[in-house]
């Protein structure tokens, strides 16, 4: 049992292992008593969570692959996690209305004049 990382107090972290990368198990202690039931889980909310992080981990990916910057990578990673963005070869796309452009500076903000591309340059 893991406590929660999120620190309340009614929840628990649950670990997921895939069983092909294990070689051996060895049991440490046998317990003999009935285990309590197990809470129940909300299914959809997992499997979302998951199609996120595969999201995140491929956008990481891609950027690698394209030679992105360490920069763009981190400035990236901070939009993302605000606002909906996406990679167009090294351009950074916010919300379809603002570019990035490497060396991802204030000034490589473009885009129409407006909330968007203030709120973009403000982050940046």
């Amino acid at each position: 049992e893991c406590p929660s990382s999120s620190g309340k107090p009614n929840h628990a972290d649950i670990l997921l292992v895939n069983l092909q990368y294990v070689s051996e198990v060895e049991i440490i202690n046998d317990r003999t008593e009935t285990p309590p039931p197990l809470a129940s889980l909300n299914v959809s909310k997992l499997a979302n969570k998951a199609r996120t992080e595969k999201e995140e981990k491929m956008s990481q990916a891609y950027a690698i692959s394209a030679g992105v910057s360490l920069e763009g990578q981190q400035l990236f990673q901070t939009i993302h996690h605000i606002k909906d963005c996406k990679w167009q070869e090294k351009n950074i796309v916010v919300m379809e209305e603002v570019v990035i452009a490497p060396p991802y500076q204030v000034e490589n903000c473009k885009g129409k004049e407006g909330s968007a591309l203030s709120h973009v340059r403000k982050i940046v």
